[in-house]
């Protein structure tokens, strides 16, 4: 009987984990599309270079920062 609430509480941790992380993933997955217009012009431009990969290195550290976040501990 014990076995089986161990299951059902290690099930129910790991579905609320995935719904946590979806839930989370929403917001990056909007910036990302937002970001795609000027991550098609910007490195075009010498001087908007910079910009762009500092564009594309906040979004990998956000969604780092996500899925690290959500490893079980």
């Amino acid at each position: 009987m014990t076995a089986t609430w161990t299951s059902l509480i290690s099930g129910a941790r790991w579905a609320a984990r995935v719904l946590i992380v979806a839930l989370a993933l929403v917001p990056v997955v909007i910036v990302t599309l937002a970001s795609v217009p000027a991550l098609l012009v910007l490195p075009f431009s010498r001087r908007r270079a910079t910009q762009a990969s500092d564009i594309v290195r906040q979004l990998v550290g956000w969604t780092r920062s996500l899925l690290l976040g959500s490893r079980e501990r």
